[in-house]
Formats: C-alpha cells, structure tokens, sequence
C-alpha cells in the first residue's frame, strides 16, 4: 500500500513538474526581449500571444481542410493564400508592430476563411445541391485567398521599400 501511494506521488509530482517546465518553453525569452523592444507590455504580450495561438489554430484548420479537398488544394496553388498566410504569421510574430497594420488578416479575414471553407464543406456534404453553389462557394474562397496573398505581398513590399530607402538615405 505505502508503494502505490509512493509511487503515485512520484507521478503527480512528475505531471507538475512536466507542466512547469512546459510553461517555460512557451515563454521564449527572446521572443519577449523582442516584444519589449517593440514597445509591447507585459499584458500586451499575453494578448498577442494569444491572438497569435488564435491565428495559428486558424492556419491549421484551413492547411488540414486544403490537404483534405482537391478543389481547395487547386485554389491554394493558384492564389498561394495559405502560403501566404503562414509566411505573414511569421511576420507578424517577429515583428508584432506589423500586426496593426494586419489587423484584417487576424481578426477578419483568418475567421472568414474557416467560416467560408466550412460553409463550402456543408454545401458540398449535401448530394441534391445545386453545382452552381459550390463553384460559387469555391468562388468566394478564392478571392479572400487571393486577398490574403495580396495582403502578404504588400507587406513585404513595404519592407523593401523600408530597406531601400535607408540603403539610399544612409
């Protein structure tokens, strides 16, 4: 009996020191420095990192539901949407003072593009629908897709030309 209480110790002292260290690995200190460098608080941090777990949920949900439909995977190799949404979210996690700049992408158009992809999966669970329906909601897929490259492209853009000028200016 005194070993089965031993060794259920051992384990719940093991389960809190696993989720202690876990909690520490989540916090990358120079991720942070950075954060405070751009001029982000304490509570600022913890905001946008959530907003940025949110985002990141977000991508995943519309790479997996891509990989899962051939349509959706023409639409991402034409448009580059997703592509390019990962590659801003990248972006925006180094350089957290660009996510105003982006706020669209986070708040709007990241949510819209599941809403979308699901609303296209119900029409598409339905055998009777209309085919019109579906090229329409593939459509609409499409353009935010491409608005979310164009997004991208713009941002980077803006980098270049940040970098160019202070090439020339010194």
């Amino acid at each position: 009996m005194n070993i089965i209480i031993i060794l259920m110790l051992i384990v719940v002292l093991l389960i809190i020191w696993l989720i202690h260290d876990y909690k520490n690995d989540k916090k990358n200190p120079k991720l942070i420095k950075t954060y405070h460098k751009a001029g982000l608080s304490d509570q600022d941090i913890v905001i946008f990192r959530q907003t940025m777990q949110d985002a990141k949920n977000q991508i995943k949900q519309w790479e997996i539901a891509v990989k899962e439909d051939a349509a959706l995977q023409v639409i991402e190799q034409v448009t580059g949407g997703l592509d390019s949404a990962k590659k801003l979210f990248q972006l925006i996690v180094k350089r957290p003072q660009i996510a105003l700049s982006n706020n669209d992408f986070l708040y709007k158009h990241l949510p819209t593009m599941l809403d979308l992809i699901e609303t296209y999966q119900n029409i598409k669970a339905v055998d009777k629908l209309d085919q019109a329906l579906l090229v329409d909601s593939q459509k609409v897929i499409r353009a935010l897709s491409e608005k979310i490259a164009g997004l991208y492209a713009l941002t980077v853009s803006d980098d270049i030309e940040t970098i160019k000028n202070e090439v020339e200016n010194g």
